[in-house]
């Protein structure tokens, strides 16, 4: 069968986006059910934060392959929550900071992510999740060439 004949369900590109709104919509159960209020895509910026604090947003957004205008809008959120702060940086840039309150969520929720991540991972060898990392860097680099 030929590329064009193939029937959506055995395009790749559908499995993960399958993949990605499960893991999304699970995600956003696990916050409902921890009584956070936050989304998968606040979680991966207040994680990323709690890696290496006072990026700025561009440093940011890089990091985590998001556009900087979806960055700052998810900024704008996570700072009315009082879960991060933006410091002014030079007439140009803020760096962005963790708040107390930030990094107290960071701390209840990264237990519970673990947990939730190994049971994607349930039944998936150490090898497969490498060449799985392998395949999606090769996929990624095709498409930013």
């Amino acid at each position: 069968m030929s590329e064009i004949d193939k029937p959506i369900n055995e395009v790749y590109f559908f499995w993960m986006d399958r993949t990605m709104k499960a893991w999304k919509k699970a995600s956003n159960k696990l916050f409902r059910d921890l009584g956070i209020n936050i989304t998968s895509d606040q979680w991966i910026i207040l994680k990323r934060l709690s890696e290496d604090s006072g990026l700025t947003q561009r440093e940011l957004a890089k990091s985590i392959s998001k556009d900087p205008a979806s960055v700052t809008r998810i900024l704008d959120l996570l700072e009315k929550e009082k879960l991060i702060e933006r410091v002014k940086a030079d007439r140009r840039s803020f760096t962005i900071n963790l708040t107390t309150a930030g990094e107290d969520l960071v701390k209840k929720v990264l237990p519970e992510a673990v947990k939730y991540r190994e049971k994607g991972t349930e039944g998936v060898s150490a090898d497969e999740l490498k060449i799985f990392r392998n395949v999606l860097d090769k996929i990624r680099d095709n498409f930013s060439s």
